[in-house]
C-alpha cells in the first residue's frame, strides 16, 4: 500500500483446524498458543525497539492470519490501533483449552473484559469455498456483537483468495480514518 509508510512485520501463525473451526487431531491448540505468544512478543518488541505506541500498531491477516488476528484480539494484554481479518473467522474461544492465561492485575483483566471500543474490520466473500461465509459471519456475530466499532464487509466474485490490488475502497477508507491520514 503505497499510501502509507510504516513497517510491516510478518509472523507465522499456523494451527490445524478445518473450515468449520473444528480442531483437527492431534493438535491441542499448542500451536495456536505458541503462535499467539510469538505475535504478542513481536508487538511488545515493536513498542519497545521502535517506540511505537500500541494504539499505532495494527494487526491483520488473511485466512489463518485472520484467525490469528481474532485470537490475538480475544487474548491480548493491550488494545491496538485496529484489527483487520480477511477471510477468517473466530474459532471457539470459549473452550477452556483455547484460552491463554496471563498474570494480569485486576485493572488489566477489567480492560480486557470491556473491549467494546476495539476497531475491528472483517472482510469475507460470499463465495469463499475454504472458510464458508455462513460460518465466518456467525462467529463474528457471536463474538463481536458487543463491540461498537466492528464492521463486516461482504463481497462477491472472489473465493478464498487475497489480492493486494486493488485494495477494497472501504478497507482503504477504514485505514485512513484509523491512521488519521
Amino acid at each position: 500500500m503505497s499510501d502509507y509508510n510504516f513497517p510491516i512485520t510478518y509472523v507465522p501463525g499456523w494451527f490445524n483446524v478445518d473450515s468449520m473451526g473444528n480442531l483437527v487431531p492431534p493438535n491441542d491448540f499448542t500451536e495456536a498458543k505458541k503462535s499467539l505468544n510469538i505475535i504478542l512478543d513481536e508487538i511488545d518488541r515493536i513498542k519497545k525497539d521502535d517506540g511505537i505506541d500500541y494504539k499505532n500498531i495494527f494487526i491483520g491477516g488473511f485466512s489463518q492470519g485472520a484467525i490469528m488476528t481474532n485470537y490475538v484480539l480475544l487474548n491480548s494484554r493491550y488494545e491496538l490501533g485496529g484489527y483487520i481479518a480477511f477471510s477468517g473467522y473466530v474459532f471457539d474461544h470459549d473452550l477452556e483449552a483455547n484460552k491463554v492465561v496471563y498474570n494480569l492485575n485486576p485493572a488489566q483483566k477489567a480492560k480486557i473484559n470491556l473491549r467494546k471500543d476495539y476497531y475491528i474490520l472483517a472482510t469475507h466473500s460470499f463465495y469463499d469455498n475454504k472458510v464458508f461465509y455462513k460460518n465466518a459471519t456467525e462467529s463474528y456475530q457471536e463474538y463481536y456483537k458487543q463491540y461498537s466499532h466492528f464492521k463486516l464487509l461482504s463481497f462477491g466474485k472472489l473465493g478464498h483468495e487475497f489480492s493486494e490490488q486493488p485494495i477494497h475502497p472501504d478497507v482503504r477508507e477504514w485505514l485512513k480514518k484509523r491512521m488519521n491520514k
